[in-house]
Formats: C-alpha cells, structure tokens, sequence
C-alpha cells in the first residue's frame, strides 16, 4: 500500500482525495477562498507524499495535513468560523422543487452553527466521511476517547439546539 501510493501518479492521488479535502475544506474556510486553499492543500499532499508511511489510510493522513494547514490559515486571522451552508446552496440551480430538502438542510445548519468547530469537525469526520474514532483522533490531534467523548456531546447537543428549534418553529 505504501508503496503503491508513492507510485501513483498525480491524477491517482487527485482523484481520490480531492472530494474529501474538498468537503472538508468547504465547512471551514469561507467560500471565495475555497478553491485556492483546497488546491493549495492538494499540492502541499502531493510533495509530502513521499514521506506517507502507511501508518494510517491515505485519506486519513491527507485530512490531518488539511487540518494542519487550515489551522495555519486561520492562526493569522485569529478568527474561525463555519461557513454556513447557505453560500453553497444559493449557488445551486435545479428544476426539481427542493423547497423542503432546502429548509431540512437550513435547519441543520443553523443548529450546526451553534456548535463549537471542533464538535462540527467530529461529526463531520465522524458521521459524513464515515471515519473511525482512531482515524478522527489521528486528523484532529487528539485521543480516541476524547473523539469519542467529544461525538456524544456534539450529538447531544445537536439534538437539544435542532428540537429547540423545531418547537418552536424557527426552520
């Protein structure tokens, strides 16, 4: 494997970590920067390649360089916020009505917004990108029982900011 992947050519390497850096990338860094960044990670992936040591998957240790790397671009700014998912949304154009997927997608959202980044990066890693406790600890930093420690409360409080919401009508 480790081997295999020091072999593989660029385009090999891009179309495998492209759409996970890129949906990584797309909850942290705000919208007009996401193209140069997730280019700048995919770049940064590819002359480190050569230092993979198979320890981990490949994915794994991509996000853990773009976890690195956003850290670094937000250092400066002293600021990090979501990006909501609204940016994205309003840039897409379709002929079916998605009206209520729409409102599920805001409500989301905004209860998203209201988590700390880190619960949102455990959920995402966790529960979108289907990646094991271990494997979320080793991109984040952290141990795999606070990963673990961090889904539940990240879960729970998404569940008491989305039920808030919906009883009282705010979707």
């Amino acid at each position: 494997m480790k081997e295999d992947v020091k072999q593989a050519s660029f385009d090999e390497i891009y179309e495998e970590l492209f759409p996970v850096v890129y949906r990584y990338v797309c909850l942290r860094i705000p919208s007009s920067e996401i193209e140069d960044v997730t280019a700048e990670i995919m770049a940064k992936i590819w002359k480190s390649i050569s230092s993979f040591e198979g320890r981990s998957s490949l994915k794994c240790w991509a996000l853990r360089i773009a976890a690195n790397y956003i850290a670094d671009y937000y250092r400066g700014k002293k600021e990090i916020k979501i990006i909501p998912l609204s940016e994205e949304l309003q840039n897409i154009q379709c002929s079916r009505d998605y009206g209520e997927d729409f409102a599920t997608i805001m409500s989301v959202n905004k209860t998203l917004a209201q988590l700390t980044e880190p619960q949102v990066a455990v959920i995402q890693l966790r529960l979108i990108e289907g990646f094991s406790s271990l494997e979320t600890a080793s991109i984040l930093g952290m141990t795999q029982q606070a990963v673990d420690s961090m889904l539940y409360r990240a879960k729970k409080n998404f569940r008491a900011i989305y039920q808030a919401e919906m009883a009282g009508g705010e979707c």
